[in-house]
């Protein structure tokens, strides 16, 4: 037989009669995919000891023994606990329950039935004769779901705010007292610390997940698949705090963390369920149990590890008051209604028909589920996910409650730049500062919002009202000899500005009520002896809803259009107040008459963009790219140079500022940006004094 081209074939034969067979068997091989048995058995392993300390294991006994523990907890540190009837009527309806004023009787085995299962049985026994039907009323099956109207459960996700470690806990015992589907709750990993906590938590819905697992793809795809599969599934809603961390300003975190939202949205996207119901959930303190630790942290202290040693320290909090909590629910947020009008305004904003039938439908149910499937929204799809999370924080922010602290913080901070170790507040102030507010200027919150409330001691008494504050803030305020409100001030540095920090953010909680007309009033204000032209009015009122875009929450996020449909009505409403003064018909000045009032709600802005403006100095302070060290890298060195008595200062320390103030920048033209920036905050805030520019 002729011999082949040796340059075209290899002859094995040849080759492994040159060679010994048993070293040619033990060779060494590898391939991505395809590995030997003991790599494939490692990566199921992996898998498996991922998904063991993620899932969950719901047990009722367990929620009951909790239910039990937490209460104790409640009745001793908060006075009150208000929940939202209307919230609660519409849940039942969703899951078509009847309100009862006693909770009926729950199964009493560790295992709850599928409600998938009762609703089968109920659509059954409906079937049956008339007799059957009059029996079932007298034996209802005891299900926390034994809906007409759902084959399965309808698909809820809780979207409450994130504020303090009890909002992992006060949803869950909620449901529990009305008898209401448990949640199954999204938790950071970093709670397997606090060992039987940890596990009382798993069995009562809490699942664990890591903070940032983006590059880790195995587990992406394993946490990806878990929250769907619960969501398609699943018999429980879910609930996860889409700030994705708690909020140490008491104020919604921004740019808000997508990547749940994303899951579910993909599984309607997939035509894997026809509807989602998220119901954005507003949760009030009247004081944070952590308020302390909040202010530490935000001044760059080291946040504790979650451990079992922390845990029994927290125990002393049983010896305080918190006041008391507020629980409000937004109306449900339907996704499919909403992205019906979504693709409605796509059409107008495009003029094109918008057509995602054939995309949602065929190609995206069909194709192969790959592990690096992690971007497949389109465009359209990821514009409407931007909009609908921030509609839902726009939601959570309607629901604000505010308490006597916020009013105090507003009186305190009141001053533009330096606040005195003396200073006091007489409870007259506060009244008048309320007045100010939230009567005379009552429609700039409503304008934004009619779901906000003032808790409030009843007639206005002077008396409770200071001894609530005396009490409850016991750590901030104490009574001077005139009968004021005094700060507890020590004269050391660090201690100072974590107190003057913590009633920074007691004051946040109502800043985004009067945000963008205050940038109206702000905007005049900053040159207040000289008249501002009609134009240039809009364009600094554009240039702070900008500035503050990460700060704030508004009616919707910015963009590059000018024509805010809002401004014409805030400055008509200014107008009205006698607020702003029109010279003509294209120029205005602020009403010397009113600077006090105007100063008052303007201030917190201004801090806020002087603070900025502080940080954007530290221009050539580093190359550094990566967001989380430049944060560390501006904190440390505003922080050398703290001043307690100055809010800039402050304020320019607390790394959530820094951290929004350089989101702002566009970082391939950062040095641009920071020029530009401090350029137009210069000319808008006149040089300051010597003294004080030397401070900061």
């Amino acid at each position: 037989m002729s011999l082949l081209n040796p340059l075209e074939y290899d002859d094995l034969i040849i080759r492994h009669r040159q060679s010994s067979d048993i070293l040619w068997s033990l060779k060494t091989w590898h391939h991505p995919l395809f590995d030997n048995k003991e790599q494939n058995n490692y990566g199921y392993d992996q898998a498996k000891v991922i998904l063991q300390e993620m899932s969950h294991s719901v047990n009722i006994r367990t929620a009951r023994f909790l239910a039990f523990i937490f209460a104790k907890i409640f009745n001793q540190v908060y006075e009150n606990i208000y929940i939202d009837h209307h919230g609660i009527d519409l849940i039942y309806k969703m899951y078509s329950l009847t309100p009862v004023k006693t909770s009926p009787t729950l199964p009493s085995s560790s295992m709850t039935i599928p409600s998938t299962l009762f609703a089968i049985l109920n659509t059954f026994s409906r079937s049956s004769s008339d007799n059957g039907a009059r029996n079932l009323k007298m034996n209802t099956l005891s299900s926390p779901l034994t809906s007409k109207h759902y084959f399965t459960s309808p698909k809820i996700i809780y979207l409450p705010t994130h504020r303090s470690y009890m909002d992992f806990i006060i949803l869950t015992y909620i449901c529990f007292e009305y008898n209401i589907p448990l949640p199954c709750i999204a938790a950071a990993q970093d709670f397997l610390g606090l060992g039987l906590l940890a596990n009382l938590l798993r069995h009562c819905g809490a699942f664990f997940i890591r903070r940032s697992f983006r590059s880790d793809l195995l587990y992406w795809t394993i946490f990806d698949e878990y929250v769907k599969t619960h969501l398609i599934h699943g018999d429980y809603p879910i609930e996860f705090f889409i700030e994705g961390t708690r909020s140490r300003t008491l104020k919604t975190l921004l740019p808000v963390r997508q990547g749940m939202l994303r899951s579910c949205l993909e599984c309607y996207f997939r035509r894997q369920v026809d509807n989602l119901i998220l119901i954005p959930i507003m949760i009030n303190y009247e004081k944070v149990l952590e308020d302390n630790l909040h202010a530490n942290e935000l001044l760059g202290v080291p946040k504790p590890k979650e451990s079992k040693g922390g845990l029994l320290k927290a125990t002393q909090i049983l010896k305080k008051s918190f006041g008391t909590m507020t629980v409000k629910f937004s109306e449900p947020i339907y996704v499919h209604d909403a992205y019906e009008i979504f693709k409605i305004n796509e059409e107008k904003r495009t003029n094109r028909m918008y057509s995602d039938a054939f995309n949602r439908s065929i190609p995206r149910s069909i194709q192969p589920r790959s592990i690096c499937q992690q971007d497949v929204f389109t465009d359209a799809e990821q514009r409407f996910s931007d909009e609908l999370s921030y509609r839902i924080v726009n939601e959570q922010q309607s629901l604000t409650v505010i308490y006597p602290i916020t009013i105090a913080a507003f009186s305190f901070l009141t001053t533009s730049i330096e606040i005195s170790k003396n200073r006091s507040v007489s409870i007259e102030q506060l009244l008048i500062n309320r007045k100010i507010l939230f009567t005379d200027n009552t429609g700039v919150p409503e304008h934004f919002s009619t779901h906000y409330q003032i808790s409030w001691p009843m007639e206005n008494d002077e008396n409770s009202l200071k001894q609530r504050l005396l009490t409850i803030y016991s750590d901030v305020f104490e009574l001077s000899e005139k009968n004021c409100l005094t700060l507890k001030m020590t004269g050391d540095r660090l201690v100072d500005a974590t107190l003057l920090m913590k009633l920074i953010m007691y004051r946040n909680t109502c800043l985004h009520l009067f945000a963008k007309p205050a940038y109206i009033l702000l905007a005049c204000q900053t040159n207040s002896q000289i008249p501002i032209s009609y134009d240039q009015l809009k364009i600094n009122y554009h240039f702070f809803i900008h500035l503050l875009a990460y700060e704030f929450v508004y009616d919707q996020f910015p963009t590059d259009d000018l024509n805010d449909k809002y401004f014409e009505e805030y400055l008509s409403y200014w107008i009205k107040l006698n607020y702003i003064i029109p010279l003509n018909n294209s120029t205005y000045k602020i009403n010397t008459n009113f600077q006090s009032e105007i100063s008052f709600i303007t201030n917190p802005f201004e801090q806020y963009a002087r603070a900025y403006l502080l940080i954007y100095q530290q221009e050539n302070l580093s190359s550094e790219t990566n967001l989380s060290l430049l944060i560390k890298i501006y904190q440390k060195t505003l922080l050398t140079k703290l001043d307690s008595s100055n809010l800039i200062s402050i304020l320019a320390s607390s790394s959530n500022v820094i951290s929004n103030a350089l989101r702002t920048l566009n970082f391939s033209t950062k040095s641009k940006t920071f020029s530009d920036l401090r350029h137009m905050l210069t000319s808008l805030f006149q040089p300051i004094s010597t003294h004080i520019r030397a401070k900061l």
